[in-house]
């Protein structure tokens, strides 16, 4: 009678892992079934529509923004991707800013401003005159591109055509 006791003992706890084992089975399947990598077509072709649709509306806006930029008249100076201002100065009156500039003494230099006809002064101060000094170097050298500064709105356009030109000051 032991005998048969153990040997029912043995088989249920045999039995019962060979259901665990099953049902363990059976749960890995599913989170396999359930892993990204089943879903990566769907994700794939999702990530895909988003960019076409991000490059369409891009495309759109570089058209809208270059039909603005070819109504607005002016120049531009471009001294930062937050520094977008209209300017007032041609590329001569540069030149004569820079030409003035270089005949400072250098006393006189560390004191110098300029708002370059737009709405925003860049100074030298006590320490320091490369502010001034390198936008005098570049006007001089006709450098106007390092400087920022076009002719037209639609030149900064052509030169940042993801910008929108009403943004300018």
């Amino acid at each position: 009678m032991d005998k048969i006791k153990k040997n029912k003992m043995w088989l249920t706890v045999v039995g019962f892992g060979i259901v665990i084992v099953i049902i363990l089975s059976l749960i890995l399947l599913n989170q396999n079934k359930a892993k990204p990598e089943s879903e990566t077509t769907s994700f794939q072709s999702s990530v895909k529509a988003s960019s076409s649709s991000q490059k369409n509306q891009d495309e759109e806006n570089k058209k809208r923004y270059a039909k603005e930029a070819a109504k607005m008249k002016g120049h531009v100076l471009c001294t930062g991707i937050d520094d977008l201002y209209y300017t007032t100065w041609s590329k001569n009156d540069f030149r004569n800013w820079a030409n003035n500039y270089n005949s400072l003494s250098k006393e006189q230099k560390t004191n110098a401003s300029s708002n370059f006809g737009t709405s925003n002064t860049r100074s030298n101060n006590s320490m320091d005159t490369e502010t001034l000094d390198v936008r005098a170097r570049n006007i001089l050298n006709d450098d106007f591109k390092s400087l920022g500064y076009f002719e037209t709105v639609k030149d900064f356009n052509k030169a940042y055509p993801r910008i929108d030109p009403s943004n300018l000051q």
